[in-house]
């Protein structure tokens, strides 16, 4: 009977440790990034480019995320490389789940021709730079 008993609380052990093991949550990573001329609805790029034409006045940049928790948080900078101006900033936070997660930028009498980059942090710290021109 304590042989049963023992075994019976060592099986109950190994389940809760699996269990454990199991459902602890992935952290956030990043799948892909991508520059386009638009998004679909779920932020998905279309039209995917680094060089743009001169006049155009928005560009997207879709981020594909995995396991993204309310704490996390994803910025992108974007430079004016010509000059060395900052043109913006975007964070995102309190996002979840995994898919794209898109931004933009837009210049209201266009982008003016030159090269560009924008910096993705992911929770502050840089993940990635990705540059484009306009022609």
């Amino acid at each position: 009977m304590r042989t049963k008993t023992l075994l019976i609380i060592a099986l109950v052990i190994v389940i809760i440790s699996i269990c454990f093991i199991g459902c602890t949550p992935e952290p956030v990573s990043i799948e892909s990034i991508i520059l386009s001329k638009d998004i679909g609805p779920d932020s998905t790029p279309i039209d995917p480019a680094t060089e743009f034409e001169s006049g155009t006045s928005i560009i997207y940049i879709s981020i594909k995320v995995n396991n993204m928790t309310p704490e996390d948080k994803l910025t992108v900078e974007w430079n004016y490389l010509e000059s060395g101006d900052e043109i913006g900033t975007q964070t995102t936070t309190g996002e979840t789940g995994s898919g794209y997660i898109a931004f933009n930028m837009k210049v209201g009498q266009g982008f003016p021709i030159g090269s560009y980059n924008v910096l993705i942090y992911l929770n502050d710290e840089l993940y990635e730079t990705l540059e484009f021109s306009v022609n």
